[in-house]
């Protein structure tokens, strides 16, 4: 299906996301409007401390009110490739050291309104350093948890993070 780009317009540039308004055309004629959401590429980070185990960060995320585990994440700097900025967020939020890192594939988290793209990576080997916090990021906690335990806490939702759930459901499918 073709759509014509008419005009775009800048609504809101944020720290973290910007925001633009797409005015645009459909084969058919019809005119619309599609608001999207610009945020740079992100990482999420596998690290299974044995392969029957994975690492997750609890942190405080403000747009849920609540604090929630996760995988390691955060957005890429311009000019990193998706393996140094899983290397950094990593030595960020947990002060791991990560040996090696693998791209395991790259997706879009929500294409009908953003273009945010997520590399998932994961973590071969590492040392244990101290963390250095990013802004908002005090505070973090690590907990080292089963895969089995991780799949419970999905089917029970408990583990609400879809990065996480993906994470998890990879690092069952690659158990030893």
């Amino acid at each position: 299906m073709a759509v014509e780009l008419l005009h775009s317009r800048r609504v809101y540039d944020g720290k973290v996301v910007n925001l633009r308004v797409d005015s645009l055309r459909s084969e058919s004629g019809r005119r619309y409007d599609a608001e999207v959401v610009e945020h740079a590429e992100a990482v999420a980070v596998i690290v299974r401390p044995r392969p029957s185990e994975m690492l997750l960060v609890r942190q405080y995320r403000h747009p849920l009110r609540r604090e929630q585990w996760e995988v390691v994440a955060g957005g890429m700097n311009p000019g990193e490739s998706p393996e140094e900025a899983a290397l950094r967020e990593l030595r960020e939020e947990t002060g791991y050291r990560g040996h090696r890192v693998e791209r395991l594939w790259s997706a879009y988290t929500a294409p009908g309104f953003c273009e945010e793209l997520l590399h998932v990576c994961v973590v071969h080997g590492y040392d244990i350093g101290d963390p250095q916090p990013d802004e908002g990021e005090e505070g973090i906690q690590l907990g080292i948890f089963s895969i089995d335990e991780l799949w419970r806490k999905i089917r029970e939702n408990e583990l609400p993070d879809a990065k996480t759930q993906i994470a998890v459901l990879w690092a069952l499918s690659a158990r030893d």
